[in-house]
């Protein structure tokens, strides 16, 4: 019992942990990685996006990138850092 629930553990860590990142080539781009090391794998956004709290304070960007492998990729950058990554197939 006590190993299953440690083999399910693992695998939705692993699962949380390779959607923080993403593959440009042969780099890779990770959750907590600078602004400019975004910008340096991806290039300038084609759409950036402020992101507010509740009472309307700025807290970030939603940057999007069309790929061109069909793919669109959403990065939220909070305090100069990637914050997420999200890769969907178009």
């Amino acid at each position: 019992m006590r190993r299953s629930l440690l083999l399910v553990l693992l695998s939705v860590s692993v699962a949380a942990h390779a959607s923080g990142t993403l593959r440009i080539g042969s780099q890779v781009l990770v959750v907590g990685d600078s602004v400019s090391r975004a910008m340096q794998l991806l290039g300038a956004p084609g759409f950036k996006e402020p992101i507010e709290n509740d009472k309307g304070a700025y807290v970030g960007e939603r940057w999007q990138y069309q790929r061109d492998d069909g793919h669109v990729v959403t990065i939220t950058v909070i305090h100069g850092k990637v914050g997420s990554i999200e890769d969907r197939a178009r």
